[in-house]
């Protein structure tokens, strides 16, 4: 037995590695990627077919086209096999939080990293303790198509190293740092009368309103919603479990705050703070390790499709078998921008110019990070990112009354509201930010106020960067 925050007693529940032990492998296939094993993604039209040939009886649809496949055996030999029958198929990728230093793991199973003496010309990338957030990351070397500074072009693709089916071990700290209020950011920030623009931050949810989720009316979770695939409920009709929307500090209890605690919260703060007249309405999609999967996240993504357009911000990334878009999220992002709505992403902390999605994906504002002095040494880069903002050392509304190591005490607590974080996670609410301002500004639709404040040509753009945002 363990003890709860409240000093209550409760069963020990299954540990975060044993759950990335049973939920997350990582494959040396196509540059390195991290998938869900046993689960496959697959052209909808061919659902009948897929459940005959693998006998699977668990098959729903998660995003339009797209359905997500549970008992296929190994995913890689399964989505061979039915490409070659000429179904569009592929493995459920694993999506990570991009905050702290090198967060995908994913990047690290190739050890063809070594044969790229450019991986090892920044010297930054070394002097970062967040660097090591992730054992993951000391485990096998990974690929990269190339490394260090931020250069004008990629290295040819990496050769392939085989499929290693290695599981995956979570992050054990949090790479946040408390911080106090700089009360020369907070410039009125209260802001009166009807929202005008909407955003959709899908990430690790809202904090309760007791310990920091009540920063402003303006910012809500939303209310609850089945999970997506990752959080089964076969008594459920879908068969996926409900979320609150609520992102809690120390969810396996085990008296430390979790690695991505309070990243869904800190960057509704910062939208806020940007963007006054923004309604920001948060879903939980990702762990409190920070791991999602395209089928759950494109799953909750496709919900937005009867909602009002707006702007939805994902700050979490994933790599894929030889760089193709994956099948669920490539489905729903299509959806929603046919409808209106601007998708912004985070282009991931790997400093790698191989394509990261979802922000890769055609029409996403893709968004890397700078620092005081130039690119940030982690960001990512290359010729799909759109954009580039402040990512280190940004600071947000972060939790109230919560230590790093719960001590039961909150007269003595580690985080008062606020902190500082750095990661391209923190960039891309940033560009959502302008974004927003623009629709409130000028009356923009979102596409039309991302066209200003991204796209127009005469804008200044960082090579391998994008347009520049400089807000904070």
């Amino acid at each position: 037995m363990i003890e709860n925050q409240d000093g209550r007693s409760a069963p020990i529940a299954e540990s975060d590695a044993a759950r990335w032990h049973r939920t997350v492998a990582l494959s040396g296939m196509g540059g390195g990627f991290a998938y869900r094993p046993d689960e496959l993604l697959v052209d909808s039209a061919a659902a009948a077919m897929v459940r005959e040939r693998f006998q699977v009886v668990q098959i729903e649809s998660v995003a339009p086209g797209i359905s997500w496949v549970a008992g296929v055996g190994d995913p890689h030999v399964a989505a061979e096999t039915l490409r070659a029958a000429g179904v569009r198929a592929a493995p459920n990728y694993v999506l990570f939080a991009d905050s702290g230093i090198r967060a995908n793991p994913a990047i690290h199973v190739n050890p063809a990293i070594h044969v790229n003496p450019a991986i090892h010309v920044n010297p930054a990338i070394h002097v970062n303790p967040a660097i090591h957030v992730n054992p993951a990351a000391d485990g096998e070397p990974g690929c990269r198509c190339c490394g260090g500074t931020v250069t004008l072009s990629c290295a040819p693709p990496c050769p392939p190293a085989p499929n290693t089916g290695r599981k995956a071990t979570p992050p054990l700290r949090s790479t946040v740092l408390p911080a106090l209020r700089h009360w020369e950011l907070w410039r009125g920030s209260q802001a009166f009368g009807e929202s005008d623009c909407d955003v959709v931050v899908l990430d690790t949810g809202l904090a309760e309103p007791a310990v920091g989720g009540g920063m402003c009316a303006r910012v809500e979770a939303r209310p609850s919603e089945p999970f997506g695939p990752a959080r089964r409920d076969p008594s459920s009709t879908p068969p996926f479990a409900l979320t609150d929307n609520r992102d809690h500090p120390d969810e396996n209890d085990d008296t430390l705050l979790d690695p991505a605690a309070g990243h869904g919260t800190f960057i509704a703060g910062l939208i806020a703070r940007l963007a006054p007249h923004a309604r920001v309405r948060l879903g939980k999609v990702l762990e409190n390790t920070g791991e999602g999967d395209d089928a759950s996240i494109a799953y909750r993504a496709t919900l937005l499709l009867d909602e009002k357009p707006g702007i939805v911000v994902f700050s979490c990334s994933c790599y894929t078998d030889d760089d193709k878009p994956p099948l669920a999220l490539g489905a729903a992002v299509a959806a929603l921008q046919a409808k209106g709505w601007v998708v912004v992403a985070s282009a991931g902390n790997d400093s790698t110019c191989r394509p990261a999605y979802p922000a890769a994906l055609a029409g996403v504002v893709s968004v890397a990070a700078l620092g005081p002095d130039g690119p940030a040494p982690f960001t990512n880069y290359g010729s799909w990112v759109a954009a580039c903002a402040p990512g280190v050392d940004v600071i947000a509304n972060f939790f109230d009354g919560v230590d790093e190591r719960n001590d039961r005490n909150p007269a003595t607590a580690d985080f008062r509201g606020f902190a500082s974080w750095c990661g391209t996670s923190f960039a891309a609410p940033i560009v959502a930010a302008a974004i927003a301002r623009e629709c409130s500004l000028y009356g923009s639709s979102p596409q039309d106020a991302a066209d200003r404040v991204v796209y127009d040509p005469r804008l200044y753009r960082m090579p391998q960067l994008g347009t520049v945002i400089n807000l904070h």
